[in-house]
């Protein structure tokens, strides 16, 4: 039976113990452990599939009662008297103030019960109206021609203007006497007049705001165009940029009815206008604010090119269908959506004598409707709500851990926006937050705690069992031959003594000196042993008492040389004068010494001198051996004070011992308050030093 059945054969009733105490139990507690958080975890679960469901239908809850109140705001705009009595220019205002103002609004537009549609956040007017062509008389006729010689033909610019001059004081006529007035203003810019002609146009912008060039565009417009020029030309860029923004912003605000190409025309020119302003070096130390001001303005162009995009889609794909599918009679508002070149086209519908048509702002729905009502729902960051639309791009929100079984879906009521709502759990909770606030997963933790700190300290009992009974099978081994060899000897030296084979006094004398060394040697042997016992079961006692310490050494180290005659040994003394007398053990100190010598000669296989010093060093006696012999390797010297340890060196050069000898000289010196160190050099000797203290404690 090898080592290891043996120590589970003696380790037999605390493994059986162990298990039924310790591993069963704790088996059994951890399986009710599980399943007691596999049902709080189901409990969860549904408490937070639940909150997810109420969540969602409060998020639907609180978009549907907004669109409610949208609803109700947009059936008191489309009963005010201004979408009642048609009158544009009041639409145009109450729809920037009440609708685009207050809402996440993108465009709006109506749509009249006799045909035609007017969107008042791009128009001023509807593009259905006509407009006349101004009238002249024939001797006004005549008047113009020949002032359109003298203009262009004759180059002569005071004809010119006193003759337009004149017309515009005969001319009555709202048109006409605007186009009069933009005719003198242009040769008194030609003629040099500047200032002159700032002033005549912007009489045609005060008196004449709704007036039309020949080509029916708001000549208003080409004025302030021509006033901007007029401000550059004089030298006075800085009016000229404030000029420019201000005509900028007005058509950006529809302040004239515009069709697309004209809007665009007229952005591109004033945009070149501003830029070139702002680059000139001319211009004052307001350029930083005015060029925020441009920006700003840059950004609302860019809104209105799409908008712009968007009313195309809606003449060509959305008006169309409302026109089939509203029933008038009924006058309630309804929502409409349609996917149009990949974007979604959320409609409400207010029908009553005319459609008031709203097109909402996704992003502003998105961020100003939605996101606050879902920043108020989601107070706990481990849930995360996300809004999708048909295609599955994400709107709002992050996109959560896939493969949440634990997801919650759902869809806006009426379907309007088409959208859809996610509700997840954020990968903090998935990964099982709560279970660490589970009573049962700490008590489980705590079990296996226990469970794995009993089987370590098993294993470390069953380890350490097995390195003792090494060690003490060694001891055993170590033993037998130590005590093998000298009885061996003995035996062989008494045989031929008694068969009368020795003859001669001195060869008789030899043969006693070697049985009387190895009887010493066994009884030191065996001393060590008992000493070792008594040690262990702590009855080992000490007798302190003064002694002269270097007569105590002198005599310890005759009596080796006596024991050890015949090994050919040499041991070099170095003694201070003067060492104090120090209370020792006398017996027991001498056998320390005796181990250490016995030590220094058996391990220096090839010089057997040895020297021992003694000297004081402060409150201490210091004993110190030192031999040539192999040393002791680093990885040992930590252990070889310890009980039945050899060093690998001793193994090696199969020098055999009992591994007593180190550890007993350790516990006497230290029974004595002292202490002992160890200096070695693997192939160049060690140093053993004792340390003994000149006051004993005890005494």
């Amino acid at each position: 039976m090898n080592i290891f059945a043996i120590i589970l054969q003696r380790q037999k009733k605390l493994i059986v113990i162990f298990l039924l105490t310790i591993v069963l139990p704790s088996a059994i507690l951890s399986v009710f452990g599980i399943m007691a958080i596999r049902n709080e975890k189901y409990r969860r679960d549904q408490q937070i599939l639940n909150e997810q469901q109420q969540a969602v239908m409060l998020l639907k809850n609180q978009f549907s009662a907004q669109l409610k109140n949208a609803e109700a705001l947009l059936q008191g705009t489309a009963q005010l008297p201004a979408f009642q009595n048609r009158e544009y220019k009041l639409i145009q205002q109450q729809s920037n103030v009440s609708l685009s103002g207050n809402l996440p609004v993108d465009q709006v537009f109506i749509l009249f019960e006799d045909g035609g549609s007017f969107f008042p956040l791009l128009q001023s007017v509807p593009d259905v109206l006509d407009y006349s062509d101004p009238v002249l008389t024939d001797s006004q006729q005549e008047l113009l021609v020949r002032a359109w010689e003298a203009e262009f033909t004759d180059t002569d610019y005071e004809s010119a203007g006193s003759l337009y001059e004149e017309l515009v004081n005969q001319t009555t006529a709202y048109h006409a006497k605007a186009q009069m007035l933009n005719h003198l203003a242009r040769v008194q810019k030609k003629s040099g007049r500047i200032v002159t002609a700032i002033r005549t146009y912007q009489r045609i912008i005060e008196s004449y705001p709704s007036s039309l060039t020949s080509g029916r565009l708001p000549l208003p417009l080409t004025a302030e165009i021509q006033i901007i020029d007029c401000e550059q030309i004089s030298g006075r860029k800085s009016q000229a940029l404030e000029s420019a923004l201000s005509l900028y912003e007005k058509i950006l605000g529809s302040h004239w009815n515009l069709s697309e190409n004209q809007y665009l025309m007229y952005t591109e020119m004033v945009e070149q206008i501003i830029q070139e302003l702002l680059d000139e070096s001319l211009v004052n130390d307001s350029s930083g604010e005015q060029y925020d001001t441009y920006r700003v303005l840059r950004e609302v162009h860019q809104k209105r090119v799409e908008q712009w995009k968007d009313r195309k889609l809606i003449e060509s794909e959305i008006i169309p269908v409302l026109e089939t599918m509203v029933l008038r009679s009924e006058y309630q508002p309804f929502h409409f959506s349609r996917e149009i070149q990949g974007k979604d086209f959320l409609i409400t519908v207010v029908p009553l004598s005319d459609l008031l048509c709203v097109k909402w702002d996704n992003d502003g729905l998105i961020h100003e409707w939605l996101g606050p009502i879902i920043n108020n729902l989601l107070l706990d960051e481990q849930f995360n709500i996300m809004i999708t639309d048909l295609s599955g791009e994400i709107l709002l929100g992050d996109e959560g851990p896939e493969g949440d079984a634990n997801s919650v879906t759902g869809e806006f009521d009426g379907y309007f926006p088409p959208w859809k709502i996610e509700m997840v759990r954020t990968s903090l909770t998935q990964s099982g937050i709560h279970l660490y606030e589970s009573y049962y997963f700490w008590s489980i933790l705590i079990l296996l705690m226990i469970l794995v700190f009993g089987t370590l300290l098993i294993i470390r009992t069953l380890a350490h069992e097995r390195e003792v009974m090494a060690m003490k099978s060694e001891f055993v081994s170590s033993v037998s031959h130590e005590l093998k060899t000298p009885l061996t000897s003995i035996r062989a030296l008494t045989e031929r003594l008694l068969e009368g084979k020795v003859k001669g006094h001195d060869k008789l004398h030899q043969y006693y000196s070697v049985i009387d060394q190895d009887a010493n040697r066994l009884t030191r042997l065996v001393k060590n042993i008992l000493d070792f016992s008594k040690m262990e079961a702590g009855k080992k006692e000490y007798r302190f008492e003064s002694t002269d310490i270097a007569v105590w050494l002198n005599k310890t180290i005759d009596d080796f040389r006596k024991d050890h005659i015949h090994d050919h040994i040499e041991i070099n003394k170095h003694f201070d004068p003067e060492i104090p007398s120090v209370a020792i053990d006398r017996d027991a100190l001498a056998q320390c010494l005796y181990n250490l010598m016995d030590n220094a000669i058996k391990f220096s296989p090839k010089s057997r001198s040895v020297d021992i010093d003694l000297k004081r060093e402060s409150e201490w006696v210091v004993i110190r051996v030192k031999d040539q012999g192999i040393g002791i390797p680093k990885e040992d010297l930590d252990r070889i004070f310890d009980k039945f340890y050899q060093g690998s060196s001793s193994i090696q050069d199969s020098v055999k011992g009992t591994g007593l000898g180190l550890a007993l000289v350790r516990h006497t010196v230290e029974a004595h308050k002292g202490r002992i160190e160890v200096q070695s050099v693997p192939g160049k000797g060690s140093t053993f030093t004792l340390f003994i203290p000149i006051v004993h404690p005890n005494l």
